[in-house]
């Protein structure tokens, strides 16, 4: 050892290795060294790994799946790795995963299909009333009774059609005025209205007694007549030979609109004139009592509503209660009471407003507000509220685009669409609707409930017929549970 080095260490020199054609079995072949990458993590060689502060990354796996971590250097490179990937099932597409990390949206494969068939298996579907439109009209769109009307009022706002409550349908055709027995399918003529009185427009069975009808004529003649012996009782005349509009029944008064805008009062024990309301400007198309009586709603040609205390004789408008005038876009003929809340009122207008709306007595503006709006673009001939269900049924003419150029009056013009001509029912308070049928080749002029309240009859004077369609049925009434003691005491 010389200076702290031993001497005895030997260093074995190095020397540069140089290439022999022993070295390798073929020198010229072309054939590349196959490198496997398989287990050499690239990421980690050339970037340094996290540090103790970085958020970690969960694996995005199924608590049952695992997820495999992705492969930097995929196993599908070459042939022979593709061949080796497939033995084994080493190749993506064979690879059980829960997620592709690739894909951001669910492929739109057989098997999502089968995914949303099956949830709608399982789904629960909304039970349907019986006494529904869905399950009755619905189930078979069709009229169960056509009847010809030769001779029908082409007036729009006449009221030719009426139901009583032995089961009669009433007509007028022409001059003349028939009603059938729906029951024995009898055909029976009532009257002919003479030339001088004008033609009929309006007829109403008497409520509270159903062998009385009411016949209106265009020369301002109202007269009634008893169905069971064919003969008239009772006859008034207006003193200006206005025609007559609206009529309904409320006991033995007769509410009649006229022409000039005046509302009269006849009443069927007595030969003079009851009592006369003057407030509309114009026509009085539709007159209406609710169903206890109290109040009384008549409409107009410039689609001004009216509600009436009966029991004060004066609109409530005057009352500064509540709201007794309601203002439409255009002329109103429908109208309805609902039988299970009697303070609800329905509205229809026709061309060119075509809304339904529905209101109540007990607002408290002097012009009442609607509570619901149903913007039809239809006009509304005539409305009926369901008697053993919450739904509104209308009936509907013309139909036109609200968004579609004008014509040269500026008006809406006429557009065929699913409401035309046809028998609508829309729930309620929603207002979806929940069928349209179509009813007529025409505007559907005028309709009329059953006594039931489960069918409707309408009538079409440019086809000259009417149609009965079953709407509702009535609900099936609980069986009445037997008393545990029947049958085993009794009064001797």
């Amino acid at each position: 050892m010389e200076g702290g080095i031993p001497t005895n260490l030997c260093v074995t020199p190095r020397r540069k290795r140089t290439w022999t054609p022993s070295s390798t079995t073929n020198a010229y072949s072309t054939k590349r060294r196959r490198v496997s990458f398989a287990s050499v993590d690239l990421k980690s060689e050339v970037t340094p790994g996290p540090s103790s502060a970085a958020a970690r990354v969960q694996p995005s796996g199924d608590r049952f799946i695992s997820s495999r971590p992705d492969i930097q250097a995929p196993l599908n490179i070459t042939p022979r790795t593709r061949r080796i990937a497939n033995v084994f099932g080493l190749i993506d597409d064979r690879v059980l995963r829960f997620t592709d990390p690739n894909s951001g949206v669910a492929d739109s494969s057989d098997y999502n299909h089968l995914r949303v068939n099956f949830a709608q298996l399982l789904a629960k579907k909304s039970k349907v009333s019986p006494a529904s439109c869905v399950a009755t009209l619905g189930a078979r769109k069709q009229f169960v009774l056509a009847l010809d009307g030769p001779g029908v009022p082409p007036d729009p706002f006449a009221y030719p059609l009426t139901w009583s409550r032995r089961n009669q349908i009433a007509v007028a055709c022409g001059k003349d005025v028939y009603y059938q027995d729906l029951d024995s399918r009898v055909i029976t003529h009532l009257c002919k209205v003479k030339a001088t009185q004008g033609r009929p427009t309006s007829v109403q069975w008497r409520t509270e007694s159903p062998h009385e009808i009411a016949v209106s004529t265009t020369l301002g003649s109202v007269q009634l007549w008893d169905a069971g012996v064919g003969e008239a009782v009772r006859e008034w005349q207006d003193e200006n030979w206005e025609a007559v509009g609206g009529t309904d029944w409320r006991g033995s008064v007769l509410a009649v609109g006229l022409d000039g805008g005046t509302l009269q009062f006849y009443d069927a024990r007595q030969e003079q004139l009851a009592a006369r309301l003057d407030l509309h400007r114009s026509k009085v198309h539709g007159v209406k009592f609710s169903p206890d009586g109290n109040y009384l709603a008549s409409s107009d040609q410039q689609g001004v509503v009216y509600l009436w205390d009966m029991r004060a004789g004066k609109p409530l408008s005057d009352c500064k209660k509540m709201g007794g005038r309601i203002k439409h876009g255009a002329p109103v003929k429908a109208l309805s009471w609902c039988p299970w809340q009697p303070d609800l009122l329905a509205t229809g207008s026709t061309y060119p407003d075509g809304k339904v709306r529905v209101f109540t007595t007990k607002a408290t503006a002097p012009i009442a507000r609607a509570l619901h709006v149903l913007p039809l673009h239809t006009a509304v001939t005539s409305l009926h509220w369901a008697a053993h269900a919450k739904e509104l049924l209308s009936t509907h003419g013309t139909s036109w685009d609200p968004h579609a150029p004008r014509n040269a009056a500026g008006r809406p013009v006429a557009v065929p669409t699913q409401l035309t001509n046809s028998i609508t029912v829309h729930a309620f308070p929603s207002g979806r609707r929940l069928l349209s049928v179509p009813a007529h080749a025409g505007a559907v002029g005028h309709s009329c409930l059953s006594p039931d309240g489960t069918m409707v009859f309408t009538i079409c004077p440019a086809e000259e017929a009417m149609k009965m369609w079953k709407v509702w049925s009535a609900p099936e009434l609980p069986a009445r549970p037997s008393s545990s003691f029947s049958g085993k005491f009794g009064i001797r």
